[in-house]
């Protein structure tokens, strides 16, 4: 994706030119010197209108405005009576923000995802973002990436037989944004999913703290849609 900013006297002007296909693997981001650089067509203008404008602009990333449905590669089990977590990234967004001005003049995803519906039914469930994702057990593994937030989800099934899960919805609206300068990655909190049985609702719950592996970590952003401590998601969740 290619972005440019202008200041005017009284307005802000955004530019942008995002390609037919874009890729997760895509990590490197660089300044145009050039101001007149052409940009590719289709370009998307907007422009925000002010009695007066400042210097100061500020680029934050975000993470994305719904769930986001994450897909490991391959399936993943739990025993019975076992427990352990899954590294896994999302997509982030890039909003704009200006002085006095509480809410970003724009908030665009970096990549854009594909949208989903995920839910029972047609009529049941909600629209969502749908995204591959090599979950790893070990942070180590996962690799890096500029434009994606490392959530850690720790599972713990107590029921009776063995669970199976093969894509899972991440309340990522109710999740706050860290960066971690000694891991180099940008985090989200901790999610604890306690399983207990096909016949209740998994227990689904956003931890406070942030996660240990993460280490001193910047505070980015607070949830877009903050939420409950405790979820009961069993459909909306796997």
């Amino acid at each position: 994706m290619m972005m440019r900013i202008t200041r005017g006297l009284q307005e802000w002007r955004l530019e942008y030119y995002r390609p037919k296909f874009q890729y997760d693997y895509e990590q490197q981001w660089h300044k145009i010197h050039d101001v007149n650089f052409g940009f590719p067509e289709p370009v998307h203008v907007e422009r925000y209108m002010f009695r007066e404008t400042h210097k100061a602009f500020q680029l934050m990333p975000r993470l994305a405005d719904r769930s986001v449905v994450i897909r490991p590669v391959d399936p993943i089990y739990i025993p019975a009576g076992q427990r352990g977590t899954l590294y896994i990234s999302t997509p982030l967004w890039i909003s704009g923000f200006v002085q006095a001005q509480k809410e970003p003049l724009f908030d665009i995803p970096v990549i854009l995802p594909k949208d989903t519906w995920f839910g029972p039914d047609h009529r049941t469930g909600e629209m969502c973002y749908a995204t591959s994702v090599d979950g790893r057990t070990e942070l180590n593994l996962l690799r890096p990436r500029a434009f994606r937030a490392v959530t850690p989800i720790d599972f713990h099934n107590v029921s009776s037989h063995q669970l199976r899960f093969d894509r899972m919805n991440v309340p990522v609206p109710a999740l706050p944004l860290f960066y971690s300068e000694s891991t180099g990655r940008l985090w989200t909190s901790q999610i604890k999913v306690v399983y207990e049985g096909n016949d209740r609702p998994a227990r689904v719950r956003i931890e406070n703290r942030t996660p240990p592996l993460a280490g001193e970590v910047i505070y980015v952003h607070p949830p877009r849609s903050p939420g409950g401590a405790l979820f009961n998601m069993f459909d909306s969740f796997f």
